[in-house]
């Protein structure tokens, strides 16, 4: 006892003379740098202090480090996200909905393996993304985040990721018959190991999939419509037969609404299957239509499972 209230008093005496030492001198003197968690080190430690500690996104350690359960690599996790290390990939953080989707895939262990960036802002600034061993995950507002991986996601990037013609993934891969398949903002790309990846959407008139090859009624009526409304050749000629473009081609520009498709016993516009879609034209368009405007039917045929505008009729 006697031992320790002596060392309690040279500390209070120490205290005291550096105290008074900083009042003779008029020097501040700093306190002790506050210790690092000891829960955290290493490279983890490392990238972890360089994306701001505790006071930056990450907030607190809720976990030590701990080994990946494939022995690969460790990882930390945080109040707001986590940071993965493996030899390969060195140490990246992931947070947010696009650490959500890569755990839904399996964390490091699934298709996707360890992250090989941080959460990076797309250079459009309209999203954000990750990339992984295996793949990326692409998060924006208007399409939440999505994982693109293997052949589909090179030929994504071919198309200028997600700044291109087919914008962000609105969909995981899925399968398909014979094959698997994502769908974008502006389109679909579908592999298989027959034809490697098919793009189903190359067009500037985002969602309309071009070539036709497995389009809808309603895909097929609906893009040739815009194409009309946006003047875009391409998507008339890749939606209607010569004839029905060329009609289209000359008709004044018109805003439309899209009415639906059926199977009508007596369609009004001829087809070879029988499917009528039908878009209404307000007379505010200035189409020369009656006060209440004209109704658009296209009639589609389908051939090889592909859907093609073969007949066009306005009813006033």
């Amino acid at each position: 006892m006697t031992k320790n209230r002596s060392t309690r008093t040279a500390t209070r005496t120490a205290a005291t003379a550096l105290a008074a030492l900083a009042t003779v001198t008029g020097v501040a003197l700093a306190a002790p740098a506050q210790a690092a968690d000891p829960r955290v080190g290493g490279q983890i430690g490392a990238r972890y202090e360089a994306l701001g500690g505790a006071g930056g996104f990450l907030g607190q350690p809720v976990t030590g480090e701990t080994r990946t359960p494939n022995q690969r690599g460790s990882y930390v996790h945080f109040q707001g996200g986590s940071i993965y290390a493996s030899p390969a990939t060195g140490a990246h953080e992931v947070h947010g909905l696009i650490r959500e989707e890569w755990a839904a895939h399996g964390w490091e262990a699934g298709v996707l393996g360890f992250p090989t960036t941080d959460e990076t802002a797309t250079p459009n600034r309209a999203g954000a993304y990750n990339h992984f061993q295996g793949g990326s995950v692409y998060w924006s507002p208007a399409t939440g985040a999505h994982e693109v991986h293997g052949a589909i996601r090179a030929t994504w990037a071919s198309y200028g990721w997600e700044a291109g013609a087919f914008g962000f993934p609105v969909s995981d891969e899925y399968d398909v018959p014979g094959g698997k398949r994502a769908d974008f903002q502006g389109g679909s790309m579908q592999w298989t190991a027959k034809d490697g990846v098919t793009v189903i959407g190359d067009s500037a008139v985002a969602g309309c999939p071009a070539p036709f090859n497995d389009a809808t009624p309603e895909q097929a009526a609906g893009c040739l419509a815009r194409g009309w409304e946006q003047r875009d050749d391409e998507v008339m000629a890749t939606y209607a037969v010569n004839a029905v473009a060329g009609e289209l081609r000359g008709t004044p520009y018109a805003p439309m609404t899209f009415d639906g498709c059926s199977h009508p016993a007596k369609p009004t516009a001829a087809t070879s299957a029988g499917v009528e879609c039908v878009f209404h034209i307000p007379a505010a368009a200035g189409s020369g239509a009656a006060p209440h405007g004209v109704d658009l039917h296209l009639g589609i045929g389908i051939y090889d499972g592909s859907a093609v505008v073969e007949d066009v009729e306005f009813i006033g």
